[in-house]
């Protein structure tokens, strides 16, 4: 083993890593991941908004506070259905 790395490693093609390259794409994922969470959270303002229009009659903060495992499970399952629209349409 000695005899093979007695020369050392053969150099990298390239003058080295592009500092400002990585410095600019660490900026762009932080910006995406601000537009990301701005935009998961507009989502799902509007997407309670619109299961409160689709349940009229019930109000889940109440149902909430009372104890309500099922309305609790309803608000999971449609956060966790949203999220994953939103991953998708973010996604692409």
């Amino acid at each position: 083993m000695g005899i093979f790395l007695q020369g050392g490693l053969p150099p990298l093609p390239g003058a080295g890593p592009d500092f400002g390259s990585i410095a600019l794409n660490m900026l762009f994922a932080i910006l995406w991941s601000i537009v990301a969470a701005i935009g998961f959270a507009a989502a799902i303002a509007i997407a309670f908004r619109v299961l409160d229009v689709l349940t009229p009659g019930l109000s889940e903060w109440e149902e909430l506070k009372k104890g309500n495992m099922a309305v609790g499970v309803l608000w999971a399952s449609f956060t966790l259905a949203v999220a994953i629209v939103l991953y998708v349409v973010l996604g692409k």
